[in-house]
């Protein structure tokens, strides 16, 4: 499930559990800054090995990934404006990824997850609460 504002800027992507029956998932597009996928693969299944060259990249905002191991979050989804523009549930195994806009994260219930986003990451500067 895709989250745009007013203006068809993509504010994020959310990973339900019923998105990850298909073999590959890739849900975000090449051209973005961070890349997103889930898989669902059979045992036995090989992925080549391969590694990921050094590439100068210019990154323009920060993308936030989190996935939920246990328990349940709400996630509040803002346009540019902080105007509301979503609020979706994750459960276990879910995951969202948040490129543009601002969010918050209400704990529905004792919950364990993981966040993940580009770096260097510097709170002052890299964050404003509003």
């Amino acid at each position: 499930m895709k989250i745009y504002d007013k203006d068809k800027k993509l504010l994020a992507i959310f990973i339900k559990n019923e998105d990850t029956k298909v073999e590959k998932n890739f849900v975000t597009e090449n051209e973005q800054e961070m890349q997103l996928a889930s898989f669902n693969l059979k045992k036995g299944t090989k992925i080549l090995n391969h590694y990921h060259p050094n590439q100068t990249r210019t990154i323009t905002s920060t993308a936030e990934v989190i996935t939920v191991i246990d328990g349940s979050l709400k996630i509040n989804i803002f346009d540019d404006d902080l105007k509301i523009v979503e609020s979706q549930i994750i459960n276990s195994g879910e995951t969202v990824a948040l490129f543009a806009g601002g969010h918050g994260i209400e704990v529905l219930e004792k919950s364990r997850f993981i966040e993940s986003k580009q770096g260097p990451y510097i709170e002052d500067i890299d964050k404003v609460r509003f």
